[in-house]
């Protein structure tokens, strides 16, 4: 045998022998899972999930089925139980009469009744042979000394020739639920279809029972009334081509059982959900049991025997995975075919491979514990170099302030350059120091809470040659007091460190900025004095300049002579406008820096504020050959606003247009009301603005084309108050535009009032 033969074999019966325990592991749990499965452990657990399936998978009943109740209302008209054969012979002709194929009883017709009434039912019978299906029950009887048998009880032979009989029995689990149904009932020549399987046409040659698909709503089945059906007095067209089936439903008559998902229901309404099952492939089998045991056993291979007690995410989340499929699947199986899977072997496998893999990470997290403890002295030394290095002075003091540590770094900073004597106090080294001030806060339970060992922040000032600033970080530690030789007598005992660090620097710049900040503030009040007081001082001379011009220009006094005088007057007013509305606007603006403006909210039509803009001698002036429209709903109620905000808002925007269209230009004014939401929006077609230019219009004093001979006036400011303004009234200002392709303003408003006039009592 060569060397690589002997190696591998060699390598082959170590890894044999590392997962031997892992083998060990998985062959243990899996006979776990067996045993619990021979002990009928999972069974009901499995039954649990299918209800949870039953409730998921809902399904409609087919539509083929009838139930004709024997209720409290047929009940109470006839006032006797039972009744007379003869009210059968009748609904049964009803029905018949209407349309309805297959009607099945599930009511006693063992013995016999009234005479007439059995004679004409049976010779209803007799007339329609082959089309009425009335029950045989099955049941065991025994006598003293002898086996228990089961005895058969079909109906009376007086009916027995012209029917067809059919099995009514259902059969309890141990819990008294009613899970299964039956094909076909008993044994040899005993043996009956059921009246589920003759109804649904199926064959009775197969006897094993399959479980009832609950996920059909027995509510949705149609339902007449006895009585009803009796009277003829029902829809016809609901039992044509149906299947009839006739049971009670009266509490009082006792036929009642306990199904899953729907609790206590009638016996005809489980015969009803077995004919559903049958009708529409939905009688349910569950697979082999070992299927779920075989899977079981590779789940735990895989989770202990492959990767042992992995704790990544990946195997976290393929749990998860496992797990969800285990649910999820069997719902799938169960929705596309009668197949009701077993799972819980599975889930239970896989709670056990995490049960182990977690006792394998309490092991593995104790074997951590003992590494952390070899690796806490060479981390203590670590700590020892770090503060005795540390660029920040630490101080480690007593409560009464006895240093116990202080590093290089510390003394420097204190200005102390000697070695420190025995149990120094840092009095000896700052007088002053502030220190940690010991603020106990007691919890319900006596105790005292983490906010007594907050760490405390303060400044000390460094006298003498070296004058400075530390900031002094304070905090109070614990630690385990292990000087006693029993362990379990040690006590926390507490120090306290505090961290020195020179700021200075820091403070000298603070300072700075403190006094930068200052100027800047008086250089902005006093910027918005000076524009305060010139615009005030600008604005009375100005409005003798307008008005003198206005005077000239009407030729008030009499006619000027020369015809250009008119006309100089009249630029000479014009101009004087457009300053005064600069003016005007800077005034606005330190007002607003200011916050000196109040809104004087009143009832107002947005049409008036409209037409006084558009009516005004200046916008008239601007106005030339360029067209204004209006688009505003004849109803537009009036608005509790500012008035003369509003207005010069409105103002703006419409200016702005008409100053950037050109001749034969086009401008739109929109106003929309929604409930409170105010949109105002002025629009051009005018030339129009870089977007990159946008977000930069409502600064102040910023416009598009800056350059000295732009061919419009104006200072920039007119969009910064209208924005400014906006605000005020909790709106904002929308800008729309590209080059060549006009430009939109547009308001948005929210809380907008429309004002509503008080009407007289």
């Amino acid at each position: 045998m060569g060397t690589t033969e002997q190696r591998r074999i060699a390598e082959n019966a170590w890894r044999m022998l590392k997962n031997a325990p892992r083998i060990v592991t998985s062959a243990a749990l899996f006979a776990v899972i067996c045993i619990a499965a021979l002990l009928g452990a999972f069974e009901a657990r499995d039954l649990a999930l299918m209800d949870m399936r039953f409730r998921l998978l809902e399904r409609a009943p087919s539509d083929t089925l009838v139930i004709v109740e024997i209720d409290p209302y047929s009940l109470k008209e006839e006032q006797r139980w039972p009744w007379s054969r003869d009210r059968y012979a009748t609904a049964v002709a009803n029905l018949q009469d209407a349309g309805a194929a297959l009607i099945a009883f599930d009511v006693d017709f063992s013995s016999l009744s009234e005479k007439s009434g059995d004679a004409a039912f049976a010779a209803y019978l007799a007339a329609r042979p082959g089309e009425v299906i009335l029950p045989v029950f099955s049941q065991w009887s025994s006598r003293a000394g002898s086996e228990p048998v089961i005895v058969q009880t079909p109906p009376h032979t007086y009916f027995l020739n012209d029917a067809v009989i059919a099995s009514v029995n259902l059969t309890a689990e141990d819990n008294g639920f009613v899970r299964r149904g039956w094909r076909g009932f008993g044994e040899g020549v005993e043996r009956r279809s059921t009246l589920a399987a003759t109804l649904a046409g199926a064959s009775a040659a197969h006897t094993e029972a399959f479980y009832i698909d609950y996920g059909i709503d027995p509510s949705k089945i149609q339902r007449l009334s006895f009585n009803d059906v009796l009277k003829n007095g029902f829809p016809k067209e609901i039992v044509a081509g149906k299947n009839i089936l006739i049971g009670a439903t009266a509490l009082e008559l006792g036929d009642e059982f306990v199904a899953p998902v729907h609790g206590v229901v009638p016996g005809v309404d489980l015969h009803a959900l077995s004919y559903e099952s049958l009708h529409q492939n939905r009688a349910l089998k569950r697979p082999n049991a070992a299927i779920p045991l075989l899977l079981a056993l590779f789940i735990i291979l895989y989770f202990c025997g492959v990767t042992g007690n992995a704790r990544t995410r990946a195997t976290a989340i393929l749990h998860i995975a496992v797990f969800t499929a285990s649910i999820g699947a069997p719902i799938i199986l169960q929705a596309l075919a009668p197949i009701s899977f077993d799972v819980a072997p599975i889930i239970a496998a896989q709670i056990l491979c995490i049960i182990y893999a977690t006792a394998c990470e309490l092991h593995e997290r104790a074997m951590h514990l003992l590494r952390h403890r070899r690796t806490t002295a060479r981390f203590q030394a670590l700590t020892g170099l770090v503060v005795s290095n540390n660029s920040d002075g630490v101080i480690v003091a007593t409560a009464d302030g006895v240093i116990e540590l202080c590093n290089d770094r510390a003394k420097a900073l204190l200005g102390y350059k000697t070695g420190l004597p025995a149990n120094a106090a840092i009095a000896d080294l700052a007088p002053g120091f502030p220190l940690y001030k010991s603020v106990e806060c007691i919890d319900a339970d006596g105790l005292a809470s983490a906010a007594s060992a907050l760490p405390q922040y303060s400044e000390y000032y460094v006298a003498g040659p070296r004058d400075g600033v530390l900031e002094i970080v304070a905090a109070r530690a614990s630690y385990d007091d292990r000087g006693s030789a029993d362990a379990a007598q040690a006590t926390m005992s507490h120090v306290f460190v505090y961290t020195l660090r020179d700021i200075s620097a820091r403070k000298q710049r603070e300072a700075d900025e403190k006094a930068a900040k200052e100027a800047a503030l008086a250089a902005s009040a006093l910027k918005s004095q000076i524009i305060s007081n010139m615009s005030h001082e600008l604005r009375t001379p100005l409005n003798g300049v307008i008005g003198f011009a206005d005077i000239m220009n009407k030729e008030s006094f009499g006619p000027l002579g020369v015809p250009e005088y008119k006309e100089f007057s009249q630029s000479i007013y014009i101009s004087g406008k457009r300053l005064l509305c600069v003016v005007n606007d800077m005034l606005n603006i330190a007002k607003l820096e200011a916050g000196d403006i109040e809104l004087s909210k009143d009832a107002a039509p947005l049409s008036e504020v409209i037409e006084q803009i558009l009516n005004a001698e200046e916008t008239l002036f601007s106005i030339g050959e360029k067209s204004i429209e209006i688009e505003m709903p004849a109803d537009f109620p009036p608005l509790k606003i500012d008035f003369v905000i509003f207005r010069e808002m409105i103002a703006h925007l419409i200016s702005n247009a008409i100053k950037f269209t050109g001749d034969y230009g086009r401008i739109t004014i929109r106003a929309e009301l929604h409930g409170t939401d105010l949109m105002i929006e002025v629009e051009d077609n005018g030339c129009g603005v870089d977007p990159s230019s946008l977000a930069k219009l409502t600064n102040a004093f910023y416009q598009a084309d800056g350059a000295l001979d732009r061919k419009h006036d104006g200072a920039g400011l007119g969009l910064y108050l209208v924005s400014k303004f906006a605000e005020l009234h909790e709106g904002t200002l929308e800008l729309e535009s590209d080059e060549g392709a006009g430009f939109t303003a547009r308001l948005q408003f929210k809380n907008i009032k429309p004002y509503k006039q008080r009407q007289a009592a």
